[in-house]
């Protein structure tokens, strides 16, 4: 592929660290300061003042000062760094961080609107191990019951930045945080209005074929306070290969902010991504040394939409920080998969396999944190709670061969129609001891399941199970940090 990009935009850069002579000379006139400090304030009897503040969420407002405060591996890859790289998708940012896997769609576990990811040796087909959010609120269809990322709401016009947290984050973050915490940050509302277009491009040279990504972002505050902003991203055309290479996506969104008091502010986002992407399929050898370019499929497909809503509230003083997050979502997904194969009598065969499936998720999170101090130690607990409730209704099809003919209508293999019901309560203490930071931490999670569930034959109804889950678990955490340097953690 040969990319090309029109950017009207320049942002601000996290600040890159100094060479490490600069870094020296900085440390030992700190060291120097520090010292003239707490001479004059002995001299005058009186204490250094310790600044107590409560961070709450650390994932938001990432940047590179948390990220060295993490008792954890941490990245986060800011927008002028990708467009440094030029990032094209999701998985181009992602490829940026140490640790993690991508794996490209091969035209058969997955399509453009799809998302395969792996931390540290994990699975990576459709990312089932990790916690992937967008602004805090979970991408996928299902936190509990369909982790996976068939469809991945998401698009790379519209993201700020994006925050990998590798470790120490499984306590605040779950229920899929074996393999970390992922959340893409949206464009942020400014102060002053402000708007932008931009224009990414790809060529396909075997083929002459053209994908095409526009991204537009209007936005601002007003005077009473008010913040809007408009953000959409889209992705339009055909990949490298010759056929049944199509991908239409449109993610559009509507950001809203209220600034009530100097400690107190309320947001509102509205979401909306609908996304079709062709599966060409794989090759065998031959056909590969044949024509790379070339595909078999012609009606593979993987489709769907999901529309959100999320509220946030947070109260930030000196020493408090809470936060209340609740979120809406209804997601749909379907695919057609296309089996060729031919008959006794050498004529080609084919048919069709469906699986539409619905899901509708409602969360509420409240998160408290406070700073104090015993002695000369500074410390910040955090408790929290998250409630969710998860609906599903689902179905896989097949059609039965047909010859030199389009495939019939779907008869009935599987359905089944399912929730759960969950409770997360956590808890963590970070106590910073010199040039030590220790959180332990304990979250519990208390999950209720169900789910009906139909087999069928050539659309006949087989038999129906009610298998339910009832599950507690206690799940501990210990991070500590050793701060070596002010800067080498």
């Amino acid at each position: 592929m040969i990319s090309s990009r029109l950017h009207l935009q320049d942002r601000r850069l996290f600040k890159a660290k100094q060479l490490s002579i600069a870094i020296g000379l900085s440390m030992s006139c700190l060291t120097y300061a520090q010292a003239e400090e707490l001479t004059e304030a002995t001299s005058n009897n009186v204490l250094p003042t310790i600044k107590l503040e409560a961070q709450g969420n650390w994932l938001e407002d990432a940047n590179a000062e948390k990220v060295q405060k993490h008792a954890g591996a941490r990245t986060i890859i800011n927008r002028n760094r990708l467009d440094e790289v030029a990032a094209t998708s999701i998985k181009d940012a992602l490829k940026q961080v140490p640790g993690v896997q991508v794996q490209e769609n091969n035209g058969t576990g997955g399509s453009d609107v799809s998302l395969n990811i792996g931390v540290r040796g994990l699975a990576s087909r459709l990312s089932p191990r990790s916690t992937v959010l967008l602004d805090g609120v979970p991408l996928s269809f299902a936190p509990y019951g369909q982790p996976q990322l068939s469809l991945a709401p998401v698009s790379l016009g519209n993201i700020e930045s994006v925050d990998v947290v590798r470790g120490a984050g499984s306590v605040r973050f779950g229920p899929q945080n074996v393999g970390g915490i992922i959340n893409f940050a949206t464009r942020a509302i400014p102060q002053e209005f402000a708007g932008n277009v931009s224009l990414t491009t790809e060529y396909a040279s075997g083929t002459d074929q053209v994908k095409y990504s526009p991204n537009l972002f209007v936005g601002g505050t007003l005077d009473n306070g008010l913040g809007l902003a408009l953000l959409y991203s889209g992705t339009k055309g055909d990949g490298y290969r010759e056929a049944n290479n199509k991908t239409d996506i449109d993610d559009v969104m509507l950001k809203t902010a209220y600034q009530i008091t100097d400690a107190d502010a309320i947001a509102l986002n509205l979401h909306h991504y609908e996304g079709r992407g062709e599966m060409p399929e794989g090759l065998t050898t031959a056909q590969y040394a044949e024509n790379p370019y070339q595909s078999n499929q012609s009606r593979s497909y993987f489709a769907g939409r999901r529309s959100d809503v999320s509220f946030r509230y947070t109260h930030q003083d000196e020493q408090n920080n809470f936060e209340l997050l609740t979120y809406y979502i209804d997601s749909f997904r379907t695919s057609d998969l296309e089996t060729n194969q031919k008959d006794q009598n050498k004529n080609p065969i084919k048919r069709l396999d469906n699986a539409p499936r619905d899901y509708q998720v409602f969360a509420i999170e409240p998160r408290f944190s406070r700073a104090y101090s015993i002695g000369n130690t500074q410390s910040e607990i955090t408790v929290g709670y998250r409630y969710t409730n998860e609906d599903s209704s689902e179905f896989a099809g097949r059609t039965e061969y047909a010859i030199n003919a389009l495939p019939g209508k779907f008869l009935a293999r599987t359905s089944s129609n399912g929730g759960t019901e969950a409770h997360a309560f956590y808890i963590d203490n970070r106590f910073d001891l010199g040039s030590w930071v220790i959180t332990p931490g304990i979250r519990f999670e208390s999950i209720d399941t169900y789910n009906n569930f139909s087999a069928y034959k050539s659309g006949n109804l087989l038999n129906t199970v009610n298998p339910t889950i009832q599950s507690n678990e206690w799940l501990p955490n210990l991070s500590i940090l050793y701060k070596a340097t002010d800067n080498w953690n």
